[in-house]
């Protein structure tokens, strides 16, 4: 026989290993990462857009001491692994392509 603990305990550890995502938003992310595969180091702001086919889902800008322009777009790419994937312009290349976790 069963006992409802070990049924509560089980149901609790099951539940925190699932992520329920809605389909459409697991699609974007998919896509998002198929766009991103195909960034490389040293291509323009535009460049980048025209292959994400739109902006950033969230940006962020700010100046270096040296007076060059850093600007990071973020675009959710894995909400499996609930990471996005960051690309940073330095003076409006692409210097950098990174996978960051929320």
């Amino acid at each position: 026989m069963i006992r409802p603990r070990a049924i509560a305990l089980a149901a609790l550890l099951l539940s925190s290993a699932c992520v329920i995502v809605p389909l459409h938003a697991f699609r974007a992310a998919e896509r998002n990462q198929e766009r991103i595969n195909r960034v490389r180091i040293g291509q323009t702001l535009a460049e980048v857009e025209r292959v994400m086919a739109r902006g950033p889902e969230r940006r962020s800008t700010r100046l270096r001491y040296d007076g060059l322009s850093i600007e990071e777009w973020s675009y959710v790419t894995d909400y499996v692994h609930k990471s996005d994937t960051t690309i940073t312009f330095v003076g409006g290349k692409v210097v950098e392509v990174r996978v960051v976790p929320w």
